[in-house]
């Protein structure tokens, strides 16, 4: 098992006052495709292929290396053709030379399945949190309705046949109020044994990973005959994310707009990255939050719960554990609202490292290569 790890393990040691390697170990060649012999000779090549959007992020971290501060481990992508970037964690640490000068020494970790698994396990997650919302948003106001009916034909029933039919409008009544119960504490449960998980943080694309959950609530919202709506940025923006919890917040908050926005209403999402913040915003047409009620939406057990416009229940929860995780990420969740013109979330997190754009080539060159 040693020897294996060993050979999918790329070390090496750079002399920091003499700008170059001066070890690498036999995993370089058939890792990174190189040749320990000519290490130093092939770095601009190599450091070419580092993914555009980590190359400001790694030339970050380098510089602070190179001054030997603020060690720790870093994710950066390496570009092939034809394949899918291979990721790889940087973990450095620093080494007294022979002569006595700083060393930096570093381990590479080929990380490319358990980032392509990771992706795929929150692609699924966010998949299924927006199927639950979605399926619930239906079926709650499907059952909503056929409680609404059967309360309305009991009280219509002449006294004749009161008797014999009542007792089949009650359960009726009774069978559709505990189906739509059990459908929300459905979503409750599920969204609250993902909170009580650890957070797991990764350096992501905000608008990449909130694509598919925003196509997919676009989709379902649209054979429900609802209006939704979204826009991403054009650039890439990197922030720190626990990325399953993360979405599960904005699916919340849709969900929630959804419930005080009526059928021919409008919810729509914004994306977007400001120089020194991220910012989500869920916006809706619907019928507003009244003034009184605002100071208390994010409090837990908030005495300003109300039912939705379909009758869907709320145990007031929610919102309260969205603020709870957005602050887990060093963000902030806010609320602006007008009673019967509508209601905005936002949701501001701070960039990552290497967020916004690509440092210039000659800095990259400046900082990386020398």
């Amino acid at each position: 098992m040693a020897r294996v790890q060993a050979s999918t393990q790329v070390q090496f040691v750079y002399d920091i006052a003499a700008g170059q390697v001066v070890f690498v170990n036999a995993a370089y060649g058939p890792v990174l495709l190189g040749t320990c012999a000519g290490v130093n000779a092939e770095l601009p090549a190599l450091l070419a292929r580092i993914h555009p959007d980590d190359q400001a992020y790694l030339a970050e971290h380098w510089a602070r290396w190179m001054r030997g501060e603020q060690l720790g481990e870093i994710e950066v992508r390496l570009q092939r053709v034809g394949e899918l970037a291979q990721w790889f964690a940087a973990i450095p640490y620093y080494h007294v030379g022979e002569a006595g000068g700083p060393l930096l020494v570093c381990t590479l970790h080929d990380i490319s399945a358990a980032k392509h698994h990771q992706a795929n396990s929150d692609l699924f997650n966010s998949r299924k949190n927006v199927t639950l919302e979605v399926l619930s948003h239906d079926a709650s106001g499907a059952f909503i309705m056929v409680e609404q009916l059967a309360q309305y034909l009991r009280d219509e029933l002449p006294e004749a046949v009161r008797p014999q039919v009542a007792q089949m409008l009650d359960m009726l009544e009774n069978t559709s109020r505990e189906s739509v119960k059990m459908i929300r504490d459905l979503i409750n449960i599920e969204f609250t044994a993902a909170v009580a998980t650890n957070l797991k943080m990764d350096r992501v694309d905000l608008g990449d990973i909130m694509r598919g959950p925003l196509a997919q609530l676009q989709l379902g919202y649209k054979l429900l005959g609802h209006h939704f709506t979204y826009s991403l940025p054009a650039e890439a923006v990197y922030v720190n994310l626990d990325v399953s919890k993360f979405t599960q917040v904005v699916i919340n908050l849709v969900s929630n707009a959804m419930k005080f926005t009526r059928d021919e209403g409008h919810v729509w999402v914004t994306v977007t990255g400001l120089p020194d913040r991220a910012r989500v915003q869920v916006a809706d047409d619907g019928i507003g939050i009244p003034a009184a009620m605002l100071p208390h939406v994010f409090e837990r057990f908030t005495r300003a719960r109300r039912l939705g416009l379909r009758g869907e229940e709320t145990i007031g929860l929610g919102l309260s554990l969205c603020k709870t995780i957005v602050e887990w990420h060093d963000g902030t969740l806010s609320v602006s609202s007008v009673e019967g013109k509508g209601s905005v979330f936002t949701v501001d997190i701070p960039l990552a490292e290497g967020a916004l754009s690509r440092l210039p080539d000659e800095l990259v060159d400046a900082v990386v290569f020398q």
